[in-house]
């Protein structure tokens, strides 16, 4: 690994900058950038080696059910029946191919997921802050991070306030790393090169600007993970479940199949037929497609959701959306619109519509112009936010900051030339802990002025004096402007405290002894469509529960508004309380969540909060935006960011990524992945019946001596034709209405219930009958021969195993109109799996190897009858409520 100029840590700032051709003021140029990212390639990680198509085709002979049918052609090449041995030869290569296919189209679903997640970092480009892909940064570019951003390269450190920097992903260290700017000497290990940031890190304190000295694989980062390429992708839980119960199934069946052949060969039955039979048996039982196509409909599954704009990053994410119980959600920006606006100045004379003033010469002389302009100084001033130069562009920065830089530009006739005026010396940047912000300003002659924006009660402990239109007055009674803050957030209304001093020197801690100039008051009113979404995550079961650093009053108010608060709601519990926590009975755990606001929350408060509920059994959902919520999201069953507001570590530790910060996108994501689980469940159900369908016709038909209703390359068709198709079919059903209706599914709970292993076994049963039924009217009634009796026993169970894919509908749809009907992949595959069976027959090769005779109208149209039998029963038996 190699950086494009050695050792920058012991070179100073200006050296560093000159010999990588930049500005830290304008940064690059869009020219020169994309010139360099031609030279030196995107800013991304090696990725790990990915297996070629050829290893991909050759590992679809490596499976349970090749294996048997490799010992079907050796058995058959023994007994020198050469056409049956070459037939399994040719049926394991078409298995092969079906198999690779699949694998394909799951490999290029996850791919273009990948493309999905894209992460954004702020840069200079031709003067600007704006936002640039990470994949797009190259050496050179000058980079503005700050808490809750990660690393997006390599960098040497040119301008910090009170950098802290989480080290972890390199050092293993979790300690906070306080960063310099000054030239290191030496070569000093990575933990103590203190003027450099390195790609992957975390930014857990201030802000910094910093040069790209590396990117990509030229990076710490890069360097691990180039040894780290070979690492194997993790199975979710899901498909380890469907993996475990095919192996279960399997050796339950190769049991059977062993004991069938000893009891047929002491009964003194041919060797040849035992082993056909014994053959018949284990491949009838080998569900050998669950888990891919399982992977393919989660797949599937998550490519859908992106239109929803829900950017899922891991598979077992979607298994996880249909156990939710419990929602943790903000309230700014995922409940409102995060549109604020300011609406109400508060100063010591009262309350004044902001929209009513303005500053002019007129009104030179007013108290509220002369609070309001010293406001709007310390807004821009304490405010790391930019508004849009292009109409192209975004806003860059958080919408309180940019409200009141929107606020600025509308009422201050030039409040850029603030910047110049009074340039920034230091920063004391926002904590959710701390819930203010401070900076500090060269002023008049030798003085320096301190800005402070903050909570209400946070900056009134601080402040000694209260700006007045007769100057500064000693700031004694605190309980005037908490009632005023109160009566605001009562309305809904967010309010921020503003302050003021001036010092006469520098200093690290300078947000005391403050000046309190006035309150103002932003609306932020509910999205249209929350009310209906919250109502809906209660009728699917679903608790919502907001979790706000706000006033509780503030909190309530919009809970109320949205209907996320009842009367049976307990009162809104302020976030002191979950430190205590740990000391609480069952019952008072109990008591305290009967809630649905928890107000004044930190971040700390917040993995109590989620610590608590999982203790009571709940399936957490939480959202989360900033530095601080990663260890609440990394800990909650399922971890939500915003997209657009959300810090890029946020991002990182999270599940699911919502694009647009709307809550609506939340619930569209778990009837989502309900909807997905419910056809996974479809599936399994479906395979398994017709699988275990095969298995008792084969035993029933042995243990009563009836003659052989299916040939071993019999049921390798069959499986070909009704397993594959319908399956994959069925992956693709849309959620059913009733889906939020339902309770969530318990945590950890089994795919397959005990009632629907019930309805698995009804339906074999069902199948079954009807076939062994066709092979005994053929027999005994028809009196036919035996190839033709068995190819009635074979087309009834094919059809029968078709028309089963409309057993899986909702017992409260239409028969004909459900979401089995409607989609037009099971349409598809239901004719194309006809289709195949008809080719067969009309195929001399195919016809001989499958022992097929020549079939009149009248045998099809009985056939056809026996095989409808199962269908017509199973709905008549389900609407009386007797199966699942």
């Amino acid at each position: 690994m190699e950086y494009v100029i050695k050792s920058p840590h012991q070179l100073d700032i200006e050296k560093v900058c000159a010999l990588l051709k930049s500005d830290l003021e304008h940064g690059l140029s869009e020219f020169e950038a994309t010139s360099r990212l031609r030279k030196y390639g995107k800013n991304a990680l090696v990725e790990p080696k990915k297996r070629s198509l050829i290893r991909i085709f050759i590992g679809q002979f490596t499976n349970a059910l090749v294996a048997v049918l490799a010992i079907a052609a050796a058995v058959a090449f023994v007994f020198e029946e050469w056409l049956e041995g070459s037939a399994i030869l040719v049926v394991i290569l078409v298995n092969a191919i079906i198999g690779y296919y699949m694998e394909v189209q799951a490999i290029k679903s996850m791919d273009a997921l990948k493309k999905l997640t894209r992460s954004f970092t702020k840069a200079f480009r031709d003067g600007h802050l704006q936002q640039v892909s990470v994949e797009e940064l190259v050496p050179g570019d000058v980079v503005f991070l700050e808490a809750g951003d990660m690393v997006p390269a390599d960098c040497r450190l040119t301008e910090l306030q009170q950098l802290g920097v989480s080290e972890a992903v390199l050092t293993g260290e979790s300690d906070l790393i306080v960063k310099t700017i000054d030239v290191i000497d030496g070569q000093p290990l990575l933990a103590e090169t203190f003027n450099m940031i390195y790609k992957g890190t975390m930014i857990s304190r201030g802000n910094a600007h910093a040069l790209v000295v590396g990117t990509g694989r030229n990076t710490q980062l890069g360097r691990i993970a180039d040894l780290t390429a070979e690492a194997e992708k993790e199975s979710t839980p899901l498909e380890k479940k469907l993996t475990i119960l095919s192996k279960k199934l399997i050796g339950l069946t190769l049991v059977l199949a062993a004991g069938v052949m000893v009891i047929g060969l002491i009964q003194g039955r041919g060797l040849y037929l035992m082993i056909e039979t014994a053959i018949a048996l284990a491949i009838a039982a080998i569900p050998e497609g669950l888990p891919i196509v399982a992977t393919i409909a989660l797949a599937r599954g998550m490519l859908r959701l992106a239109r929803f704009q829900v950017i899922v990053k891991k598979l077992s994410a979607v298994e996880t959306l249909g156990e939710t119980q419990v929602i943790f959600t903000d309230k700014t920006g995922t409940l409102t619109e995060n549109r604020l606006s300011p609406e109400v100045l508060v100063t010591y004379a009262g309350d004044s519509i902001i929209d009513h003033l303005q500053l002019n010469d007129k009104e030179k002389d007013n108290e509220d112009h002369l609070i309001l302009e010293r406001i709007l100084e310390v807004g821009v001033l304490c405010n790391n936010a930019s508004l849009k130069t292009e109409s192209d562009e975004d806003d860059v920065g958080d919408p309180l900051e940019v409200a009141l830089l929107r606020l600025a530009d509308e009422k201050h006739e030039d409040y850029l030339s603030l910047y110049q005026k009074f340039p920034r010396i230091k920063e004391i940047p926002f904590d959710s802990d701390i819930k203010m912000m401070g900076t500090m300003h060269q002023y008049h002659n030798d003085d320096y002025l301190v800005c402070v924006k903050g909570a209400v009660e946070v900056v009134l402990k601080e402040s000694d004096y209260v700006l007045t239109a007769n100057g500064l007055v000693p700031l004694q009674d605190h309980s005037y402007w908490i009632q005023k803050a109160d009566a605001l957030s009562e309305k809904g209304i967010r309010v921020l405290a503003m302050a003021y001093a001036t010092i006469d020197e520098v200093v690290d801690d300078f947000s005391h002894n403050l000046v309190l100039l006035g309150l103002i008051g932003f609306m932020d009113p509910p999205r249209k469509e929350i009310k209906a979404a919250i109502d809906t995550c209660h009728k699917a079961g679903i608790e919502v529960v907001m979790v706000t650093g706000d006033h509780p009053k503030t909190a309530v108010n919009i809970a109320r508004e949205v209907n996320l608060m009842n009367e049976h709601d307990g009162p809104a519990v302020h976030g002191s309380k979950l430190d205590l926590e740990h000391k609480l009975s069952d019952e008072e755990k109990a008591q305290l969540i009967r809630t649905s606001v928890f107000a004044r929350v930190s971040p700390a408060q917040k993995l109590k909060l989620v610590n608590l509920y999982q203790s009571m059994g709940q399936t957490v959902g939480m959202i989360g935006d900033g530095v601080n919520d990663t260890p609440a999201l990394k800990k909650s069953d399922i971890g939500i960011a915003m997209g657009k507001r959300g810090t890029e570590a946020a991002k990182e530790v999270a599940d699911l990524v919502l694009k647009d910060d709307a809550f609506t996108s939340i619930v569209i994501a778990i009837k989502q992945g309900r909807g997905i689980l419910e056809n996974i469940r479809y599936f399994v159900i479906y395979l398994l019946s017709c699988n275990l369908s095969e298995i008792l016709l084969v035993a029933s038909a042995f243990f009563t001596n009836l003659p052989m209703p299916l040939l071993p390359l019999q049921i390798l068709f069959i499986n070909m034709v009704t397993d594959v198709f319908p399956a994959f079919a069925l992956g693709t059903c849309r959620e059913s209405e009733s889906v939020m209706q339902q309770s969530p599914r318990k945590k950890g709970a089994p795919i397959i219930t005990r009632e629907g292993w019930k309805s698995i076994v009804v339906y074999a049963l069902f199948i079954t009958m009807a076939s062994i039924g066709a092979l005994l009217y053929a027999s005994l009634y028809l009196e036919l021969d035996a190839v033709l009796a068995n190819n009635f026993a074979f087309y009834t169970l094919i059809l029968a195993q078709l028309w089963q894919v409309f057993n899986l509908t909702d017992i409260n749809q239409s028969f004909f109109n459900n979401i089995i009907t409607r989609n037009k992949y099971i349409w598809s595959a239901l004719v194309l799996s006809i289709g195949i069976v008809v080719v067969a027959y009309y195929i001399p090769v195919l016809k001989e190897v499958l022992s097929l005779g020549n079939f009149t109208w009248e045998y099809l149209g009985l056939v056809i009858g026996f095989s409808l039998l199962p269908v017509a029963t199973i709905q008549i038996t389900k609407r009386l409520k007797l199966i699942e």
